[in-house]
């Protein structure tokens, strides 16, 4: 009998989404300074795991960006001036969920005169101290593929504004193809104040006629600030259940919300076609 190869492989997780058995609420953490005269300012979150599961979390702090693509970077810290590593206390910083139950994490971000005029953040990460196997199958679909040693990750980004900051967002660029029954939806947003934006909304697919084919939910996620500041996205959107015509086009459009330092809600929209391909058997 051949021996099974161990594959020890970490998995980090930094969306909440990602992981369904773990609920963070609120799952981004979005703090104020100006609305305090005091040098500190404190928030909690809850935290909690599946039923009839048990989870101990370890708590710690790095500081991070996202990249042009959304995509999560952990830097070194280094005394940025945006970052809140070193002025961060939370509590518990290790704790157990047990059977769903929720955990509230406590936490006060210190040293807020120090802070420069504008957004500081840092990602405070809950990490399973216990790491579990998860047998991988074959590519024939046979048992005895690979062993790995799977251990969680999920992060909460903090962010903190100070001072005169600005959110200002412009939805630049969308565009759509569709291939085989999905449609691929690619943007440009940016964000050009200083403070980022976090953006929510809709996508919407009508034909000539303006008849609504589809609405869908249009993932969520940040946009740093900053001069030149930006993210590109794509997301797959499963048409197979839409009744669509080969060869005919259709319309998207993305209507995007997100607040600005006022706290008042902004919209973005912009509007695109696209053509249903010939060799989309699920189509008409």
């Amino acid at each position: 009998m051949k021996k099974l190869c161990i594959l020890i492989l970490m998995l980090f997780f930094s969306l909440v989404e990602a992981k369904a058995a773990i609920k963070i609420s609120p799952s981004t953490i979005e703090l104020n300074a100006n609305t305090t005269k005091k040098d500190y300012i404190s928030t909690a979150f809850n935290v909690s795991g599946g039923i009839n599961e048990t989870i101990r979390f370890k708590l710690y702090p790095v500081f991070f960006k996202y990249d042009e693509k959304g995509r999560f970077i952990e830097l070194k810290d280094t005394g940025q001036n945006d970052s809140l590593m070193g002025k961060i206390k939370f509590y518990p910083m290790e704790f157990t969920c047990q059977n769903g139950q929720p955990q509230k994490v406590r936490l006060t971000i210190t040293g807020l005169k120090e802070l420069q005029n504008g957004e500081s953040r840092l990602m405070l990460f809950l990490e399973d101290v216990n790491t579990k196997e998860v047998l991988l199958s074959k590519l024939n679909g046979n048992i005895g593929g690979k062993i790995i040693l799977v251990k969680t990750r999920v992060g909460v980004p903090i962010y903190v504004d100070k001072g005169n900051f600005t959110k200002k967002a412009q939805l630049l660029t969308l565009n759509a193809n569709e291939s085989n029954g999905i449609l691929n939806c690619a943007y440009k947003i940016s964000s050009n104040g200083t403070s980022k934006v976090r953006y929510n909304g809709w996508g919407y697919i009508t034909d000539n006629n303006n008849n609504l084919i589809k609405k869908f939910k249009v993932i969520s996620s940040n946009v740093p600030g900053g001069i030149g500041s930006y993210i590109e996205k794509e997301q797959k959107v499963d048409l197979k259940d839409c009744v669509l015509n080969n060869g005919k086009n259709y319309n998207l459009k993305f209507v995007l919300t997100y607040k600005d330092e006022q706290d008042k809600e902004k919209i973005l929209k912009r509007e695109t076609s696209f053509n249903i391909l010939n060799n989309n058997k699920n189509n008409i």
